[in-house]
């Protein structure tokens, strides 16, 4: 009986750790909070309907007419902040944000705005197959916000009518992963870029990433 009872009370104890450590990690929001402000660095003007995101649990905020934003209900630690809109590249706050109880203001970005289209430049360049090497016929490949080409049967591509700026081009199709090319594709003076090659990963559950 005496055994018993102590097996019982062993079974309790563990419960209630158990119970205890399911609480603790399951605390995700906090006092805490990030706020500043988004701005165009060309004209310094305030972006409104800028989408600003921290951390990877989903945490965001859209920006005002006057560009602030706020996000609260953080725990303690670092948070990578983002901040992005269509026509502007994104771009991370320089350093880890680091929260603690209270706010955390005057976390500003700056966003560079990108090219649009009805310029006279053009980027192109070649998608394959990584595994084959060979090319890839009907892929997507985006520049900026809503530019885009599809690629011939030989896997090539030209996007044009694109004004001078920064653009992040991306390319895609139904059973491979989205790539992003790795720096940004550059237009001046109404110039054609040329040899932005991809090289797309397979998935195997074929899936459009």
């Amino acid at each position: 009986m005496k055994k018993l009872l102590a097996l019982v009370a062993l079974f309790a104890c563990v419960a209630t750790l158990s119970a205890a450590d399911t609480g603790t990690k399951s605390l995700v929001l906090g006092s805490g909070s990030i706020a500043g402000t988004i701005t165009d660095s060309v004209t310094n003007a305030p972006i409104a309907g800028a989408k600003v995101s921290v951390g990877c649990h989903g945490q965001n905020a859209t920006t005002g007419d006057d560009g602030t934003y706020v996000i609260g209900g953080l725990a303690p630690g670092d948070y990578t902040v983002k901040a992005m809109k269509c026509g502007y590249m994104m771009k991370a706050y320089p350093e880890p944000v680091h929260v603690e109880d209270g706010p955390v203001t005057g976390i500003d970005i700056a966003l560079a705005p990108i090219g649009g289209g009805g310029g006279s430049g053009s980027i192109s360049g070649t998608v394959y197959d990584k595994a084959t090497n060979a090319p890839i016929a009907g892929a997507k490949v985006m520049a900026g916000c809503g530019k885009y080409d599809l690629t011939e049967d030989d896997g090539t591509y030209t996007i044009t009518n694109l004004a001078d700026g920064s653009y992040t081009v991306k390319a895609m199709k139904e059973g491979y992963k989205c790539a992003e090319y790795p720096d940004p594709v550059v237009i001046e003076d109404g110039g054609d870029v040329t040899g932005i090659d991809f090289h797309l990963v397979g998935t195997s559950n074929r899936a459009l990433y």
